[in-house]
């Protein structure tokens, strides 16, 4: 009797669990208060991705040791090929990830369009106010980390990028986000948002590759 009570009470304690989070195909458990945060209508995940699987729980390649091979195809790396990067500030992904029908992020989440990011911007007050989503003090941003407050909550951490070339770049100064949207004006990559340390602009970039590596900040579908 004890241990059917037990039993009845463990199962009572997980039901409650699980009817707050969601249970992802990757293997990871979801919980909306621990790892989303809400900004205005939109539902945010709180990290920067660090899956190496699709939707589908295929693999997405990890290319950490030839990242220089100029990459046409998916690939994830690690910020300067150091797993030590990787706790803080995630994975880096390239375009060709990013823009897979698979979908890189967990199931009920995916790649925020440029429209997305623009959202945000609104949320936040206008891309001047981007001090709003960094993570605030100097531990694992560069000083002068200007304008940060992370009064969003969204913690927007300098993951840096990976050049097509195998060079790495700007971790701790930038923190960079692909969107799944092409840039206009026939180009061949997709819009990338990004932070600074040295001001607290939401700024807008055409200039990266698809081969080149970036962090992914999921949204909710």
């Amino acid at each position: 009797m004890k241990i059917a009570t037990l039993l009845f009470f463990t199962i009572s304690i997980l039901n409650n669990q699980l009817s707050f989070a969601q249970v992802m195909p990757q293997g990871f458990l979801v919980g909306p208060d621990v790892e989303t945060i809400t900004i205005g209508a939109q539902v945010w995940m709180k990290k920067n991705l660090d899956l190496t699987v699709y939707q589908d729980g295929s693999s997405i390649e990890g290319a950490d040791v030839a990242f220089n091979r100029n990459l046409f195809t998916p690939a994830w790396c690690y910020y300067d090929h150091n797993i030590i990067n990787n706790a803080t500030y995630g994975k880096l992904y390239n375009g060709y990830a990013v823009n897979d029908t698979r979908n890189i992020c967990p199931v009920g989440f995916r790649v925020p369009t440029q429209a997305d990011f623009n959202t945000l911007a609104v949320s936040i007050g206008g891309n001047t106010n981007g001090g709003r989503l960094k993570e605030a003090g100097t531990v694992n941003w560069a000083s002068p980390n200007t304008s940060a407050t992370n009064s969003t909550n969204f913690t927007a951490l300098p993951g840096g990028y990976m050049g097509n070339a195998n060079s790495s770049s700007n971790m701790f100064s930038q923190a960079y986000f692909w969107t799944l949207t092409p840039i206009t004006g026939g180009g061949s990559t997709n819009y990338i948002r990004f932070l600074m340390s040295t001001n607290g602009t939401f700024s807008e970039s055409t200039a990266f590759v698809l081969e080149g590596g970036a962090s992914v900040r999921c949204i909710k579908q």
